[in-house]
């Protein structure tokens, strides 16, 4: 049997994703929304996360503002696909990101296939080790990503 034929995916990749608020499946890229704040001192993005498009799970204006932040935010369906990867990429380029990192994961979350639901188990591979002699790409492989599925997901969560 195949990697393929093996997943049992709780999500279909690069069509769906967690949301970072209430952790529920985001259905959608219309049900999504990209988020970040700019902090006044230095005016770099910072907080990436993919939430739902409800007040519920999105950032509360009025808190952020009283944090001295602004809220910056779009429909996820503009961060997915060939173009939504120039948009992200283009915020790294340009420099208005504060932390590179962040805006990476938000980029292998939305372009790399299999990753959104793999990252769920990663804590669990570390600790088990299958990560060992890795090198800084390995993890956030497409085929990583399958094989973190088919080993840990049933073993663990299912």
């Amino acid at each position: 049997m195949s990697n393929q034929e093996n997943l049992n995916n709780d999500l279909k990749p690069l069509e769906q994703w967690y949301c970072d608020h209430c952790g529920e499946i985001i259905n959608t890229p219309d049900e999504g929304w990209l988020e970040w704040y700019n902090d006044y001192t230095n005016n770099k993005g910072k907080g990436y996360r993919i939430v739902h498009h409800n007040k519920r799970c999105m950032y509360n204006a009025k808190q952020m503002f009283a944090q001295n932040k602004s809220i910056s935010d779009m429909h996820l369906r503009e961060y997915i696909g060939p173009d939504g990867l120039v948009n992200l990429l283009s915020d790294i380029d340009y420099g208005v990101v504060e932390n590179n990192s962040e805006l990476v994961e938000i980029i292998r979350r939305t372009h790399i296939p299999y990753y959104e639901e793999a990252r769920k188990y990663h804590h669990i591979a570390e600790q088990e080790g299958f990560f060992s002699g890795e090198n800084e790409v390995t993890r956030y492989l497409q085929s990583t990503s399958k094989d973190i599925l088919n080993h840990f997901k049933e073993d663990y969560f299912d």
